[in-house]
């Protein structure tokens, strides 16, 4: 290093660039002069300006990077803490969730039992309104016949029997119950089937009894003997089983063997079979015997009609026993058969199930023919 002398007297050390250059360094604590565009040192010389804003520029950058390191260190716990924050909030929420669950799906089972036991009972209480229809419907059909009501009692029962079985569902519940539609009609056009049939039949009848009364009143009309007294409750003597031929009528009167019933005769009408077979059955269960079933005879009819517009009985070879009663009752008439014999012993045979009854009367008095079988 060399030592330099100044006007001043002060001495100043110099290095060797001073020495090759002739500048001195800028003093300590001074800021230098910018370079030139042409990269000379201004007045002065020295290091340039932008040589010291490099060194700056760094520092800057040094501490802008510890700066920046801090910020994402902070930055990247915030978002931990966060997260943390969010998982605590989930695994406190998933139990609560996870009984919603298992609420929401009870209530759901609850819901769809309820509305199952609804439909079952609803499907239930139709299936047995089909089987009062088809109890209903058998009770009114007694004539429908046999293949056709076992028909219906057993689509009925099985009805019932689904109704009663805890574990039925409701389609073999409703399956059943349709099954009885078919039975049931069957029953229904057999039993209208019988009663057009009986219909027809009493028709028939009543315009053949008609036609006979219509004949006897014609006889009496022309009739000229005069009757002789007989007592008020007559009967004839029994006709056997099988019957025989009938009495040849009198001319205008009651035929040869035939009795006269005094105080009767002219205008004729029918009157009940059904009440005669009943006073009938009545007096058989009063001495230990079965009933007999009881049917209307348009044939015994006509003649019970002859009988009362003549004014007298007679067999007509049908019957079994004919008599008549001034007070026109059915039960009288048992009481006057009751007291002959043979009659009494027809109507307590046990060897017959059925009767066949004609009844007519005229002047108060009651006729009847009846014949067993």
């Amino acid at each position: 290093m060399d030592v330099d002398s100044k006007d001043n007297g002060t001495q100043v050390a110099t290095t060797p660039d001073v020495a090759r250059t002739g500048t001195h360094p800028a003093p300590l604590g001074t800021i230098p002069t910018q370079r030139s565009r042409t990269g000379l040192a201004g007045a002065g010389g020295g290091r340039t300006r932008r040589t010291w804003f490099v060194v700056a520029g760094g520092l800057a950058l040094v501490m802008a990077g510890a700066t920046t390191g801090v910020a994402a260190q902070q930055a990247a716990a915030a978002r931990e803490e966060q997260r943390a924050e969010a998982r605590l909030r989930v695994s406190s929420v998933l139990p609560v969730a996870a009984q919603d669950v298992r609420v929401a799906g009870a209530l759901d089972s609850q819901a769809v039992s309820a509305v199952y036991g609804a439909t079952r009972a609803a499907a239930a209480a139709s299936a047995q309104q089909t089987v009062d229809q088809a109890n209903a419907t058998l009770a009114a059909s007694p004539q429908a016949g046999d293949a056709p009501l076992v028909a219906l009692q057993g689509a009925a029962g099985a009805v019932s029997t689904a109704i009663a079985g805890p574990n039925v569902s409701v389609a073999a519940l409703r399956t059943a119950a349709a099954g009885v539609a078919a039975p049931q009609q069957a029953v229904v056009d057999a039993q209208a089937a019988w009663v057009a049939a009986e219909q027809a039949r009493i028709a028939a009848e009543q315009a053949a009894a008609a036609e006979a009364a219509r004949q006897a009143a014609a006889r009496a009309a022309t009739k000229t003997t005069v009757r002789p007294k007989t007592s008020r409750g007559t009967t004839t003597s029994p006709q056997p089983s099988g019957g025989s031929a009938p009495a040849a009528p009198a001319p205008g009167g009651v035929p040869a063997g035939g009795k006269v019933c005094q105080g009767s005769g002219g205008a004729a009408s029918e009157a009940s079979a059904g009440a005669i077979g009943d006073a009938i059955n009545a007096y058989r269960s009063a001495n230990g015997l079965g009933t007999l079933s009881v049917s209307r005879s348009g044939g015994l009819t006509s003649h019970a009609l002859d009988m009362a517009a003549t004014g007298g009985i007679w067999h007509s070879g049908s019957d079994n026993i004919v008599g008549c009663v001034s007070n026109g009752s059915a039960s009288s008439l048992v009481s006057a058969w009751s007291n002959s014999s043979g009659h009494n012993a027809q109507m307590l045979r046990t060897d017959v199930s059925s009767m066949s009854v004609g009844a007519g009367s005229s002047a108060g008095w009651l006729f009847g023919a009846v014949r067993f079988s």
